[in-house]
């Protein structure tokens, strides 16, 4: 048996319940980041839009392996635009 396999007795709804409340976290960045005058602030507009395509999946619209490749591909593209977004002059 897979770890974490009990997951899937869990009901959908608390799945979509939590992508929601990520989903509101990534806005609440991109305006505090935005707010406090970050360069990168608008990377996180990137981590808002993982969790819209994971509520695709949870509206049957995209595959839980597409919904994770596009997830984790924004992330990365998110990661490496923060970092490259450098705010010291060194």
């Amino acid at each position: 048996m897979p770890m974490g396999s009990f997951l899937d007795s869990l009901p959908t709804m608390m799945f979509v319940a939590a992508h929601v409340v990520f989903l509101a976290v990534g806005i609440w960045a991109v305006t505090q980041a935005k707010k406090n005058k970050a360069r990168f602030a608008s990377a996180f507009w990137l981590y808002a839009v993982s969790q819209i395509v994971f509520l695709s999946f949870f509206g049957g619209l995209i595959t839980m392996k597409m919904a994770v490749l596009v997830e984790q591909t924004l992330i990365v593209i998110m990661v490496i635009w923060i970092a490259l977004n450098r705010t010291d002059a060194a």
